[in-house]
């Protein structure tokens, strides 16, 4: 199987899961891409739970770093958020694959799922509460609850964020700015790919570069310790040709969103 097909095929999952392709091709795209993952090895993997995430950072061991062990902290007390979130990835001379999607995040109660409401392109296109997913074609709003593609709509929370900044924090350099302090990276480390490739795109499976370069900036705000925005590009040479990912993420309205509900027009 050649990587490119299994990199545009996955990256077309977060599409139809924002609700940009087109009518009557979802269910078919979502179980190929599961498919795929399975013969690749390992992207079809259960996302790890919000929940277990929340556990790694509670039990994560205190830093030389203060600011990141207050943002470590903060994430315990975080139980919603906006999120806008730019992805676009191109491989070889493939037509770039993108995703623009605005996302209201719950947490979820009692340990259970959490909620989540996307819109792309000032249009609600899908909404997940209590294990239910729905997403809309473009023409009719479709059940996919029980694909292995749903579970990629929680992979950007922002806690995995924080986990991801406290993976790599050996690795970045730190300037303080006022109340704005920037992490940053200019490099080489793969360790530094691996980790924002898992963030942005769990499902391009195992690539394997022979050459990478990363660019990374994370804005965090040290008097509300928490992450505001994360700027990260990638590109390198595959077996096949040319690789690259572009993924920004900005967080805001902490703790101030309202519970989600699935519409009944939805649901019928």
């Amino acid at each position: 199987m050649k990587v490119s097909k299994y990199l545009l095929t996955t990256l077309t999952v977060s599409l139809i899961l924002a609700g940009c392709s087109g009518a009557g091709k979802v269910e078919d795209d979502i179980n190929e891409t599961s498919g795929e993952a399975s013969e690749a090895g390992g992207p079809d993997e259960e996302v790890v739970p919000t929940q277990t995430v929340k556990e790694k950072l509670s039990h994560m061991e205190e830093t030389d770093d203060e600011t990141l062990n207050a943002i470590i902290g903060q994430a315990q007390d975080i139980e919603s958020y906006q999120a806008l979130l730019n992805l676009e990835g191109k491989l070889d001379d493939a037509r770039p694959e993108a995703l623009d999607a605005d996302v209201r995040f719950r947490e979820g109660k009692e340990d259970g799922p959490p909620s989540l409401h996307l819109k792309s392109g000032g249009e609600d296109r899908t909404f997940s509460k209590d294990g239910e997913t729905f997403y809309y074609n473009g023409t009719d709003w479709v059940n996919i609850s029980d694909s292995a593609g749903a579970r990629s709509l929680y992979q950007v929370t922002y806690n995995n964020a924080v986990l991801s900044l406290a993976d790599i924090r050996d690795q970045l350099d730190k300037e303080e700015d006022g109340n704005t302090v920037t992490y940053s990276y200019d490099g080489k480390s793969e360790k530094v790919f691996e980790t924002f490739k898992q963030l942005f795109a769990e499902n391009f499976g195992n690539i394997s570069l022979s050459e990478i370069d990363n660019n990374l900036e994370i804005e965090v705000d040290s008097k509300e310790h928490t992450i505001k925005e994360i700027d990260y590009e990638a590109e390198g040479e595959t077996e096949t040709g040319p690789f690259e990912l572009t993924a920004d993420v900005e967080f805001r309205s902490f703790n101030s969103i309202d519970d989600i509900e699935i519409p009944e027009k939805v649901r019928n």
